[in-house]
């Protein structure tokens, strides 16, 4: 299953101003109202599974939090950069059976000479619970987190005809390389991109880029 954020603009009236402020960096008058939306995927067909949403100020990993109550045990969720970090890659697996693919955040550095090598680049990581609690779990939830949890973390590089090579770190809960070979994760992951356009197509074909409805 796959997850996606996007948002759409609204009607400018008080009423959505107030409860889907538009950016701060546009002043009053010159904007519109923003929904923020997140929609959860089936891979397999592309359907849409479900969608939550929340104006510009509720975090991703919030909005996720929403989506914990339609995943099922076994799931594997393939999510983007924001989703890369131990609130979710802990809650998930330990709390409902989850497995996680995803970006590694931005904040997170990996150094393979740190790790268990298992290639020339991949590894595992030992990530450590922080001290505060997650504002987006509940104080049980975040109770039941270990206080440790091991990731894998590949790194390859993506080469797209017309485009510049980059490198991309992916990070996951699926630790076994020999049921879960690098290479496939990798392309399962390539396969996510597909989505973020069938997202971005979706929202062109129904005219979701400024809802003109009540």
């Amino acid at each position: 299953k796959v997850v996606d954020a996007s948002s759409a603009q609204l009607a400018d009236t008080c009423k959505n101003q107030k409860r889907y402020p538009q950016p701060a960096i546009q002043k009053p008058g010159c904007g519109f109202p923003v929904l923020k939306f997140m929609v959860l995927f089936s891979l397999c067909s592309g359907a849409v599974l479900n969608v939550v949403f929340g104006n510009l100020h509720h975090h991703d990993l919030r909005l996720l939090h929403e989506l914990w109550a339609v995943l099922q045990s076994g799931d594997i969720l393939l999510g983007y950069r924001a989703f890369g970090e131990f609130t979710t890659l802990a809650g998930l697996p330990q709390l409902l059976g989850v497995d996680v693919l995803g970006r590694l955040h931005q904040r997170r550095k990996a150094d393979f000479r740190h790790a268990q090598r298992l290639g020339p680049h991949e590894g595992l990581f030992v990530w450590s619970k922080g001290w505060y609690q997650s504002e987006v779990l509940s104080a049980a939830e975040w109770k039941l987190l270990p206080a440790q949890i091991t990731v894998r973390i590949i790194r390859f590089t993506a080469t797209i005809r017309g485009f510049r090579s980059r490198h991309i770190t992916l990070v996951t809960s699926l630790l076994d390389p020999q049921r879960y070979p690098a290479q496939e994760l990798v392309a399962l992951y390539a396969r996510r991109w597909r989505l973020e356009l069938c997202l971005r197509d979706l929202k062109t074909t129904m005219g979701m880029e400024q809802l003109r409805c009540q």
